[in-house]
């Protein structure tokens, strides 16, 4: 039985095997599905109107982005080179990885599935807002309702130029830390995306219009920027 076969009857146990969290490397948040919502404005009557499109099942979500210490653990363990240094080197274990290509993310996710038997990936555009939100699509978001600089989120108003370790914030209300801000994320590519990706949230160098929950750019799969990171994602359903 090849390895892609045993990591999908490894999730039709997903949920019960999850519960203790015992296999897991990292801190993955429950989230629990819901309707996904698109907020649209309306000009002419100056409000926000969500419209409800489709399911999202549940998933769990990384608490906060992947750190240096974590990402060398990766290196180490396969024997690759960490990415270029940033300006601020590695000497901090707990800031997150910077520098990483789309392939490097993907090849951490590889890593981990082969490392703890369960299938990790990145989270989708979708999955990422959705747990941003909290799965609350009807009020402004929880991390850019309060004036910046708050607790919530890093970016070029508080951050000296530099990302913060990776729960040196606020978390939102599931426990999430620096969705917003912090370093840009990597999110899954779809299949029309061929040579490009997108990261989203913002980072320590955006300024505020730049560091919110639809913040987003798409860039080559090869780029690497001292501002661009990621989390991972594990599907339950």
């Amino acid at each position: 039985m090849n390895t892609y076969k045993k990591l999908l009857m490894i999730l039709a146990i997903l949920p019960m095997a999850l519960h203790a969290q015992n296999n897991l490397p990292v801190d993955m948040v429950y989230v629990e599905g819901g309707l996904f919502g698109t907020q649209v404005y309306d000009s002419i009557t100056n409000i926000t109107k969500t419209y409800f499109s489709h399911d999202i099942p549940s998933f769990r979500i990384g608490s906060t982005e992947v750190s240096v210490q974590d990402f060398k653990q990766f290196c180490k363990e396969t024997g690759r080179n960490m990415p270029p240094e940033p300006d601020w080197g590695w000497k901090d274990p707990k800031r997150p990885i910077v520098n990483v290509t789309y392939a490097d993310a993907l090849a951490y996710c590889d890593w981990l599935s082969n490392k703890h038997g369960i299938l990790f990936t990145l989270p989708t555009r979708q999955q990422w807002e959705y747990a941003a939100r909290a799965g609350n699509f009807d009020t402004p978001d929880f991390m850019n309702n309060q004036e910046l600089p708050n607790p919530y989120v890093v970016y070029i108003g508080n951050s000296k130029e530099k990302p913060e370790c990776i729960t040196c914030m606020q978390p939102n209300e599931l426990g999430l830390y620096a969705l917003c801000g912090n370093v840009w994320e990597w999110v899954l590519a779809e299949p029309r995306d061929q040579g490009q990706s997108t990261v989203v949230g913002g980072s320590f160098f955006e300024s505020a219009d730049h560091v919110r929950i639809n913040s987003s750019q798409r860039y080559s799969k090869d780029l690497r920027r001292q501002d661009i990171g990621f989390r991972v994602v594990i599907n339950t359903d």
